[in-house]
């Protein structure tokens, strides 16, 4: 049985000889797809099947393993077994349910972003059935945002909003959207109760407010959002941190720096799209550790590509230790592939940070970085 979590495949879980069949045929068709039965049905077990002897004992391991579980018994079997382990759709796998005859295909958790509405049809396109989905999006034909949200790279910063947007998008209840990049037009465009509004300049304070109240609104951009109204915020990964310290610079204080500059200059953490720095620090234990905690990947660059870029703060000590008049500014400004620095240099005892806005049209435009 495998031991690592995957992300592709598929368990397809049956008990009856019947179901187990029909399991055996639905793997012959989907990719990456592992079947478990009970180890008396020893044809299947022949045919690469792996056994497990009781349903009850072995459903928790599968949930812990895999993204996808395909079970062919009884709905209220599988509502039974899944009950104890739910813990929130972004974490839940997608679970389908088949019946043995394989007439009906039941997305039964998880059916947007775990993707068992996707699943379903899949199964249901094997076994000749009819997928049921009872999402509202789905079964509505409108746009679910969680799923765009997580095609586009958004990060909800406040996902419990998600609900409540989506419900607005069912209801045709005005909806106010500040979309600078233009993200979501091409999904919500035909809906009519979108009231798009312009962002505020960039040198403003985040003050964007429609001549008429609108009760839900979605705010996607890196900078904060007016304070008034429900705002579903939505952050892009468009922020480039460049990072400079002296050695040995414990990750919580380059932490420290970065989360404060953020939110003082109004920025979200969650838009960071990566550190920066230059490749010296490569070995640097405590950059290292505060990418990791982030969550993100650094990106290092040698002296040479980083020595010509123009800067508002360059420094004769750097220019000294590091052999380039600047390591924050100018790693931001390389990695970002563009010309706009958003945050200048700050300080904090042994480190400096700088923050640039992202170029997603020229990601070619730079040299090639060493990524951790």
């Amino acid at each position: 049985m495998p031991g690592d979590l995957d992300s592709t495949a598929v368990a397809l879980v049956a008990v009856t000889a019947t179901g187990v069949q029909l399991a055996l045929r639905i793997r012959d068709r989907l990719p990456a797809a592992e079947v478990y039965v009970p180890v008396r049905h020893r044809f299947a077990l022949a045919y690469g099947a792996h056994g497990f002897s009781r349903l009850k004992q072995v459903f928790p391991e599968l949930w812990g393993r895999y993204r996808k579980i395909v079970c062919i018994m009884a709905t209220g079997i599988v509502v039974r077994l899944s009950a104890p382990l739910i813990a929130g759709k972004r974490e839940d796998p997608a679970v389908v349910v088949v019946d043995e005859r394989g007439r009906f295909v039941i997305s039964l958790l998880s059916g947007h972003l775990g993707g068992a509405n996707r699943l379903a049809r899949q199964v249901a396109a094997v076994v000749g059935g009819e997928a049921v989905i009872t999402t509202a999006s789905d079964v509505e034909g409108r746009p679910a945002l969680d799923l765009i949200a997580r095609d586009l790279g958004l990060t909800p910063e406040n996902p419990a909003l998600l609900a409540r947007l989506e419900r607005a998008v069912l209801e045709d209840e005005p909806i106010r959207v500040v979309d600078p990049y233009q993200l979501l037009r091409p999904a919500l465009s035909g809906l009519e109760q979108v009231l798009w509004l312009d962002p505020p300049p960039m040198e403003s304070g985040p003050c964007c407010e429609p001549a008429e109240p609108v009760a839900a609104g979605i705010w996607v951009s890196e900078r904060a959002a007016p304070t008034s109204g429900d705002w579903l915020l939505l952050r892009p990964a468009n922020l480039v941190v460049g990072v400079g310290c002296n050695r040995g610079t414990e990750a919580a204080e380059i932490l420290q720096l970065i989360i404060q500059v953020l939110n003082t200059q109004g920025f979200s953490p969650l838009s960071i799209r990566n550190l920066a720095s230059i490749d010296l620090k490569a070995d640097e234990s405590g950059l290292l550790e505060a990418a990791e905690k982030l969550q993100v990947p650094i990106e290092f660059f040698p002296r040479e590509a980083i020595a010509t870029v123009a800067v508002p703060n360059p420094s004769a000590t750097v220019a000294i230790h590091a052999g380039v008049p600047s390591v924050c500014e100018a790693t931001a400004l390389v990695s970002a592939r563009g010309p706009n620095l958003l945050i200048p240099k700050h300080k904090s005892r042994n480190a400096t940070v700088a923050v640039a806005l992202a170029d997603w049209t020229s990601s070619a435009s730079a040299p090639a970085p060493a990524t951790i």
